[in-house]
């Protein structure tokens, strides 16, 4: 077992099975690459901040008590698999120096237009990441959403981009879920560990 206990608050909750939330959003703690559920394929905008190396995919499943067997390219071919299931309208990736290029390439063969948003995280410019804007709708730079912390990229693209669903495949501590609940709009998403899941459900929870 992990140090990683993230205040606990997964004992106050089920966090087996699908969990309901409020406007009809739903939650799943699972191993995206054993299952996707099928409430993914609700959304049509996706922003996902997912592993980006090995030793960050590693870092991970030690956190959620899990041991890892697959390597980055086997997580990486997956996610890919399952952005193209979905076919959101817009996908957001939160990327970094080792995944940038890469990431480019990749979902570049899904969409014809992509903008890119220098961005940073924990509110420290020294933790530098991009967030990559793919889709094959016309899309333009928006100063509003370039050069600010990844959270704040989150909370203005909830607030202000146009969706019926937003989803997060590898949610976290659920900062895309929070901003959409917010805004008021329905949000899905999935996450390994339901240690760092349960900040959400905590977070609705508490807010109502």
């Amino acid at each position: 077992m992990s140090n990683w206990e993230y205040k606990g608050l997964y004992k106050k909750y089920n966090m087996d099975g699908v969990i309901e939330m409020p406007n009809n959003s739903k939650l799943m703690v699972c191993d995206l690459m054993e299952l996707m559920p099928d409430f993914m394929l609700e959304a049509d905008t996706l922003f996902i901040d997912p592993p980006c190396s090995q030793g960050n995919l590693q870092s991970f499943y030690t956190k959620a008590d899990k041991v890892l067997i697959r390597k980055f390219n086997d997580f990486d071919e997956c996610l890919f698999s399952r952005i193209k299931q979905i076919s959101p309208r817009h996908l957001f990736l939160e990327v970094f120096a080792s995944n940038f290029q890469s990431s480019i390439d990749r979902y570049s063969a899904l969409y014809n237009n992509l903008v890119v948003y220098d961005s940073f995280y924990y509110n420290k410019r020294s933790n530098k990441c991009w967030i990559l804007h793919f889709s094959n709708e016309n899309i333009s730079k928006n100063p509003e959403m370039n050069n600010i912390d990844e959270e704040k990229v989150i909370k203005y693209i909830a607030n202000n981009h146009q969706y019926d669903c937003i989803g997060d495949l590898c949610m976290g501590t659920g900062l895309v879920g929070k901003y959409a609940f917010l805004a008021g709009k329905k949000f899905v998403g999935t996450e390994l560990n339901k240690k760092r899941l349960a900040y959400l459900i905590d977070y609705i929870n508490t807010f109502k």
